[in-house]
């Protein structure tokens, strides 16, 4: 009798470990994902400098290093299939033409490399951008390498056979590229956002995949059922999804490294989302062969929100993840405003509950998101864009005077 109790008692510690492994709380690595953003880099060439007590940054490396010392761990590379920056917009009307080319994701990673800090690669697979509200379907006609296995075909007429087939050696190419820089790559991030869209499959494209997601209404897809979207949209997202990560396992294996301890992760923008609909999308790619490692959330607190509050979302959001997906969370965007938000972001000056708008109030909301976080099952965050000024710089952690961006409390405290 005594046996079978020690026996019984061994196995519940063994399933408790095993529960606790899956659900991953750690504190001792949290990811602090403080990086340049893809605007610094233009932000240096109009002028712009950073201060943080008594330093000073003119370059990208000088300000990471800063980040570095204020507790980041991570750097990232957003990535869009435009190879080269060009000087105009190449007919794409989209400020973000130049800023997530390859070319200048790669030299972030060789940055990062010399830093000695992990980067975290965004494969969008668009062709300049995509969000939550934006659809872009990749543009593979500057890869010799790649544009063949279209067989003359536009992305719009492939089969979803023919886009994974393609995905795959797109994964395998821009992995290489990247592991060849020299950095260290602990996660891949596939596809920015991807709650309507990944990889042309996308509401308000054409797509062979599903004709008829070219005419839905763009209101639609925040009513539609949860069983119509997996059925007409997620479900082929998570096959596109799988393919490109088995393309980027495919560089480790071709280039002899290990990826055994190698992650990957999707985000998508919560706050149009309830906690049921983004177990659901999460769950889904699993179901479909998308074996995802992370689930990724954006959080922006004072967005406007169909949800009163916004903290209690994320709590919600997180503890639904952890309890029905077992996966642990990552922030991939976080911001909370200074000050009144203007601009093309104008209206996203919603205090959170609890949290006055003021350089206090920033801090605050950041560190018990932090701290809150660590306790339940998040793994990391990303403060978004920290370092941009037009247009964002209430959103930031710097105030502008003038082009000198001077480090706000919350950069400060740390």
């Amino acid at each position: 009798m005594k046996k079978a109790v020690l026996l019984l008692v061994a196995l519940v510690v063994v399933l408790v470990a095993t529960l606790l492994l899956r659900t991953q709380k750690p504190t001792d690595n949290f990811r602090m994902a403080l990086s340049v953003s893809p605007f610094t880099h233009s932000m240096f060439l109009n002028g712009y400098t950073y201060q943080v007590g008594n330093k000073t940054a003119t370059t990208l490396e000088e300000l990471e290093r800063l980040y570095i010392a204020a507790g980041a761990t991570e750097m990232y590379a957003r990535i869009a299939t435009k190879r080269y920056p060009t000087p105009d917009d190449s007919g794409i009307a989209d400020s973000n033409v130049n800023s997530h080319t390859l070319e200048q994701g790669l030299a972030l990673c060789r940055l990062a490399a010399k830093l000695h800090i992990p980067i975290n690669p965004e494969i969008m697979c668009a062709y300049t951008y995509m969000d939550m509200e934006t659809q872009q379907a990749p543009d593979f006609s500057e890869y010799p390498e790649l544009l063949p296995l279209q067989n003359g075909k536009p992305w719009e007429e492939l089969t979803l056979e023919e886009i994974c087939t393609v995905l795959r050696a797109y994964g395998q190419f821009v992995a290489t590229e990247i592991l060849n820089t020299g950095c260290t790559v602990q996660n891949w991030n596939l596809g920015n956002e991807a709650n309507f869209g990944f990889a042309g499959i996308s509401v308000g494209l054409q797509t062979a995949v599903n004709p008829a997601l070219a005419t839905m209404d763009p209101m639609q897809r925040y009513m539609a059922s949860e069983e119509w979207m997996e059925d007409n949209l997620w479900k082929y997202h998570a096959q596109a999804l799988a393919a490109l990560s088995q393309g980027i396992k495919d560089a480790y294996v071709a280039l002899g490294k290990d990826d055994s301890q190698v992650t990957f992760s999707t985000h998508i923008a919560t706050v149009v989302f309830p906690t049921e609909r983004t177990v659901s999308y999460f769950n889904c790619l699993r179901k479909h062969g998308y074996n995802l490692d992370v689930a990724g959330i954006s959080f922006y607190p004072s967005a406007p929100s169909a949800f009163k509050n916004s903290m209690d979302l994320y709590h919600q959001t997180v503890e639904a993840i952890q309890e029905q997906c077992h996966l642990p969370v990552f922030i991939a965007e976080f911001s909370y405003p200074s000050g009144p938000v203007t601009g093309a972001f104008a209206g996203w000056s919603i205090p959170a509950e609890g949290y006055e708008i003021s350089e206090d109030g920033q801090a605050a909301i950041y560190a018990d998101v932090i701290t809150w976080g660590k306790e339940h099952g998040v793994i990391g965050i990303r403060y978004w864009a920290a370092d941009l000024a037009e247009g964002w710089s209430n959103m930031s952690m710097f105030r502008f005077e003038g082009k000198q961006g001077i480090a706000k409390r919350i950069l400060l405290i740390h």
